[in-house]
């Protein structure tokens, strides 16, 4: 499990929030990937866990993808990459993603947090 956080605290969803990922890229090998619905467990502005059914070995390939997110009011596409992957339950996968963001998408991360914080849906870790 290879972590680098620099920010001093992540916010949980509560409840979790259905996203979409979109697997772009396994092992430098482009892909055209299908949405696949997952559940955003908790976010930052340089990552976020999602909880799926979907087991994608990630700990032995190299997985580039967008999560596709509506936090408040619009979608949002951000680009990502796989960094850990861990079984919580039988075929249950919470899956680590370090967000690839500029600084307008990390504006556009924090004002929607903010929106959420407002309507008390987010719990700051």
């Amino acid at each position: 499990m290879l972590t680098r956080r620099k920010e001093p605290f992540r916010y949980s969803i509560t409840p979790p929030m259905i996203c979409w990922l979109e697997i772009k890229e396994i092992d430098q090998v482009p892909l055209k990937g299908k949405l696949a619905e997952v559940d955003l467990i908790n976010i930052s502005k340089s990552g976020c866990r999602i909880r799926t059914g979907l087991n994608l070995y990630a700990s032995s390939h190299a997985i580039q993808a967008n999560i596709h997110m509506k936090l408040s009011e619009d979608l949002h596409i951000f680009n990502g990459q796989i960094r850990w992957q861990k079984e919580v339950e039988p075929d249950v996968f919470d899956y680590g993603i370090s967000l690839q963001l500029d600084g307008s998408e990390k504006e556009t991360i924090n004002a929607e947090l903010r929106t959420l914080a407002g309507s008390r849906r987010i719990i700051v870790n």
